[in-house]
């Protein structure tokens, strides 16, 4: 919770939380008075979602979205989006105080990641926080996903448009990364203050 609380600030703001992850880190994300903003394909997930927290919510069309729907809790503090996280933009959602990336640039191919990186910074106000989980492992070991992004990567993608500070480096090592053949498995926690 630490680590929310320095990326995000304890005041009430708007915080996306772009890989839905644990539901739990939602919850504690509203409780602590943030608005969220979620992006998920899984139309089912998101109902999960909800049913799994007792939150009413309704849902609505997204006109700007081919296909898309948004589901809002009544209380309108959770905004779910159910559609590629490259269909959004600040038009749509509009800007943020702070981003909680578990999970979700560890996710993109290598190849799209200046594509997403490119779409979180228009997405995001100046002076905002970052919080972004990564992992590292021996990439030549498993290829991924999750994919591996080297902090020299991290530098370079977000490097222009914000500070970097890297927080901690977990070892979160477990049988299933023995299974890919992997000796060491870390996740990586950064803290990216927006400057541009």
């Amino acid at each position: 919770m630490l680590h929310e609380i320095y990326a995000f600030g304890s005041g009430p703001s708007r915080e996306p939380h772009i890989n839905l992850g644990p539901p739990s880190a939602v919850c504690r994300l509203v409780d602590m008075g943030h608005s969220v903003v979620g992006v998920e394909v899984s139309e089912q997930a998101l109902r999960e979602f909800f049913a799994e927290h007792s939150l009413p919510y309704h849902e609505e069309p997204v006109p700007e979205i081919s296909g898309a729907k948004k589901f809002q809790s009544t209380s309108g503090n959770v905004s779910l989006y159910c559609c590629s996280i490259y269909d959004l933009s600040s038009s749509i959602v509009g800007k943020f105080d702070g981003v909680w990336d578990r999970g979700a640039l560890v996710a993109v191919n290598p190849c799209d990641r200046e594509r997403y990186v490119s779409l979180m910074i228009t997405l995001m106000e100046k002076n905002s926080s970052y919080l972004l989980v990564t992992v590292s492992y021996d990439p030549n070991k498993h290829k991924g996903p999750p994919f591996y992004v080297p902090e020299s990567e991290i530098k370079s993608l977000f490097g222009n448009h914000c500070e970097i500070k890297c927080l901690q480096k977990v070892d979160d090592f477990s049988d299933r990364h023995r299974q890919w053949g992997l000796d060491y498995f870390l996740e990586v926690l950064y803290v990216l203050k927006f400057v541009a």
